[in-house]
């Protein structure tokens, strides 16, 4: 990136992993109060079984290292993903965790939404997921409710231009298949067939955790499922 494009580069502050101020930023933009995200308590059967269900995706915040990053890197670029998958590049600076809400969102047609996001998507839909990077840019309702719930954590946010060393990514099921979602990576990772997103999701998780192998307690898993205070 040159000094001119790192100048004119956009930033917004990092999101928290809160269900809460999730829930808060979605309803906000026009998605039925009839869904939220939760916390998923566990990856094992037992506590997955606490999860409100139907699970219409998973969010996944994790530690950034390299070797993981490239590894991933090298998964989507030899997926083949169903053209039926909304995916979006990030160009704006520390925005993952709205991207990762997009990216379960424009994946979930089993989640009631209205309003700006509902024309977002529309304006979006035949776009390419660079051209759909660059609408978001420019798309003010989604960047006020970014600002909103990013306010709205438990801890106090960083600058916006903040170095962050935690990334989210976002899994969702399209055509029978469960793919991972990550614009800051070549395109949508095909991760197989799945019959049930939560468990499968689930596995694949428990797998970029061993990978990790940090140990660190940064590591949290959202589900957007029904609103269970509705």
């Amino acid at each position: 990136m040159s000094a001119t494009e790192a100048l004119k580069k956009i930033y917004w502050v990092p999101l928290e992993s809160s269900p809460e101020a999730m829930t808060k930023m979605i309803h906000r933009i026009g998605v039925d109060k009839a869904f939220a995200f939760s916390d998923v308590l566990g990856l094992d059967p037992e506590l997955l079984a606490m999860t409100p269900q139907p699970v219409h995706a998973l969010i996944f915040l994790f530690p950034v290292t390299d070797s993981f990053q490239a590894t991933r890197h090298s998964e989507a670029e030899a997926s083949s993903p169903s053209a039926n998958v909304w995916y979006s590049k990030q160009t704006i600076g520390n925005a993952c965790g709205s991207m990762a809400i997009l990216h379960a969102l424009g994946n979930a047609p089993g989640v009631k939404i209205g309003g700006e996001l509902a024309e977002f998507f529309a304006k979006t839909k035949d776009l390419s997921p660079l051209e759909r990077s660059k609408a978001l840019e420019t798309c003010e309702a989604i960047a006020e409710a970014h600002g909103a719930s990013a306010a709205e954590g438990q801890t106090a946010a960083p600058a916006a231009d903040a170095k962050v060393d935690l990334h989210y990514a976002a899994f969702v099921r399209v055509d029978s298949h469960l793919y991972e979602l990550d614009g800051g990576i070549p395109g949508p990772i095909d991760l197989g067939e799945s019959t049930d997103l939560l468990t499968d999701a689930a596995a694949v998780i428990q797998k970029r955790i061993a990978a990790l192998n940090n140990g660190s307690p940064l590591l949290s898993v959202l589900a957007l499922g029904p609103n269970q205070d509705n």
